[in-house]
C-alpha cells in the first residue's frame, strides 16, 4: 500500500521486486485508512503489518505464525529493536566533593567535567545517551556540560563500521594544585585512553570505535515489546525508560535482556509490526479511520482483547525500527494534534466516563495554558513563543477535530460496549 508517496519508492519496488503488488492511493489517507485499503486486497489466513521504516530478521514471520497457532490468539506482537546497535563506554575518574571546590555545604561527588560528546553525523549526536553516573546537564555559552560522579556510562550509537567520537574533559575549576584528576575511558575491560588533568586544564580526545572489533560488546535497545496502557489512557512502549533531570523529561530505551525473551500476554501491541488473524478482522472490523495515525493500533487491540482474543508477545519475532522516521524527532503541531485528539477518542470509546471527563478537563487546561503562554511570550522570549505557538496550534486543532466527531464516538462506545466479552472492570487490572 502506497499513501501517495513522492520519494521514488514505487519505482524502486517495481524495478527490484516485480512480483510485489503495489496499491497506490491518490492522497495520503493516514496509517489507519491506508491499512484498511490494503486489507481489501490481501489474501490468506493471516494479515501482517509492517512499517516502511523497518527491517525484519529472516525468521520474523515464521515466529509470528508459530505463536498464532493457538486458537485463543488474535494478534501476535513483534520484538522491535532500534535500528542501530550501541556500545556502552565507561568513564572512570578520581572524585572530590563539591564543597572542596567552592567551600560550600554541597557534598555532591564530582568526578570529571565532560562536554557533550560529538560526532560528525547529526543522527549520531541525537542518539547518544548519558546512562548512569552523570549530574544534570548545564549549558554555558551554548556548550552542554555534565559532571560525572566518579564512574559514568554512556551509550554510543554504532552507525557505521568506523565511528569517531570527540571527547572534551575539563579539570576541576579550582586554584588548588592539590586537586589533580586521573581518569580513563574504556569499553568493558578494554581501555581506550587514560589521562591526568590538573585544575582548570582541558583534555581533548578523539576515540574511534570499529563495529567489527567490538561485535561482542554491541548493545541492542528494545523500542517496543508491546504497549503498556496507563490508567489515564495514555500508552507507553514496553522497553522505553523515562527520567527527569533538571525539570526536563528524557526518554530512551532498555537494553535487550532475558526479560524481553519471555513470551507473554498483552492488552495492546504496536502496529509497526504485528500479525493478525483474518477471522479477527472479519468479526470486528479493522482500524478506525477517524484516528488517521497514532492510537489506532491501541483502539484495535482493545477491541480484539475485549472480544475475548489474546494478544501475545513473540520474543523471537525480531525486527528493527527507525523510531519516528515518518513524523520526525521533534514535536510538531500535527503530532500534538494527533496525540491529543486520538487520546480523547480512545478514552471515550474504552474507558469509564469519569476517567474520560477527568482527562477532558485536563486537556482543556493544557489548551488554555498553551494559548496563554503563547500570548505572554509573544512580546518577549521569542524562542519560547515559537514552542508554545506549536503547542497551542496543535491542541486547538485537536479540540476542534474531537468535537466534530464526538457524537460519532459516543455511538461507537455504546455499540461496542453491548458486544464485549471482557469489560472495563477486567481491563482495569491490566492498567498501570
Amino acid at each position: 500500500m502506497d499513501n501517495n508517496s513522492h520519494d521514488g519508492s514505487c519505482a524502486f519496488i517495481k524495478k527490484n521486486f516485480p512480483k510485489v503488488t503495489i496499491i497506490r492511493l491518490k492522497e495520503n489517507v493516514g496509517f489507519a485508512m491506508g491499512n484498511n485499503e490494503g486489507y481489501k486486497h490481501a489474501r490468506g489466513e493471516y494479515i501482517a503489518l509492517l512499517n516502511n521504516d523497518t527491517e525484519v530478521d529472516k525468521n520474523w514471520l515464521t515466529e509470528l505464525v508459530a505463536v498464532a497457532q493457538d486458537s485463543r490468539v488474535g494478534i501476535v506482537a513483534s520484538k522491535i529493536l532500534l535500528q542501530v546497535p550501541f556500545v556502552e563506554v565507561s568513564i572512570t575518574s578520581s572524585v572530590v566533593q563539591q564543597s572542596d571546590l567552592d567551600q560550600s555545604t554541597n557534598f555532591s561527588p564530582r568526578g570529571v567535567l565532560i562536554e557533550d560528546i560529538s560526532c560528525p553525523n547529526s543522527d549520531c549526536r541525537d542518539l547518544i545517551w548519558y546512562s548512569t553516573g552523570f549530574d544534570k546537564q548545564k549549558v554555558l555559552s551554548g556548550v552542554g556540560l555534565r559532571w560525572t560522579t566518579g564512574k559514568a556510562t554512556v551509550l554510543l550509537p554504532i552507525l557505521e563500521e568506523k565511528n569517531t567520537f570527540s571527547f572534551v574533559f575539563h579539570g576541576y575549576p579550582s586554584n588548588d594544585s592539590q586537586l589533580p584528576m586521573n581518569a580513563k575511558v574504556s569499553v568493558k575491560n578494554k581501555e581506550l585512553c587514560h589521562f591526568s588533568l590538573s585544575p582548570n586544564s582541558v583534555f581533548n580526545k578523539k576515540i574511534t570505535i570499529n563495529k567489527s572489533t567490538c561485535a561482542d560488546n554491541l548493545v541492542w535497545l528494545v523500542q517496543n515489546a508491546g504497549n503498556l496502557l496507563l490508567k489515564d489512557g495514555y500508552s507507553k512502549d514496553i522497553g522505553s525508560v523515562t527520567r527527569i533531570l533538571g525539570g526536563s523529561v528524557e526518554e530512551f530505551y532498555e537494553p535487550d535482556s532475558q526479560f524481553f525473551s519471555q513470551e507473554r500476554k498483552l492488552v495492546s501491541a504496536c502496529g509497526a509490526g504485528m500479525l493478525i488473524k483474518r477471522e479477527v478482522i472479519e468479526k470486528i472490523g479493522f482500524f478506525n479511520q477517524h484516528y488517521f495515525m497514532y492510537y489506532e493500533d491501541i483502539d484495535f487491540c482493545l477491541r480484539v482483547w475485549k472480544h475475548g482474543w489474546d494478544i501475545v508477545f513473540a520474543p523471537k519475532a525480531i525486527m528493527h525500527h527507525t523510531h519516528r522516521a515518518t513524523t520526525g524527532k521533534t514535536e510538531s503541531s500535527f503530532f500534538i494534534s494527533m496525540i491529543e485528539k486520538n487520546h480523547l477518542f480512545l478514552l471515550l470509546t474504552h474507558f469509564s466516563l469519569s476517567t474520560f471527563l477527568q482527562e477532558y478537563f485536563l486537556f482543556g487546561c493544557r489548551l488554555f495554558d498553551a494559548i496563554l503562554k503563547q500570548f505572554v511570550f509573544r512580546f518577549k522570549h521569542w524562542d519560547k513563543y515559537q514552542i508554545w505557538k506549536i503547542k497551542a496550534s496543535g491542541r486547538l486543532d485537536a479540540f476542534i477535530s474531537f468535537h466534530k466527531k464526538i457524537f460519532t464516538f459516543i455511538k461507537i462506545r455504546y455499540w461496542w460496549k453491548s458486544r464485549e466479552v471482557r469489560n472495563y472492570n477486567q481491563l482495569k487490572h491490566h492498567l498501570y
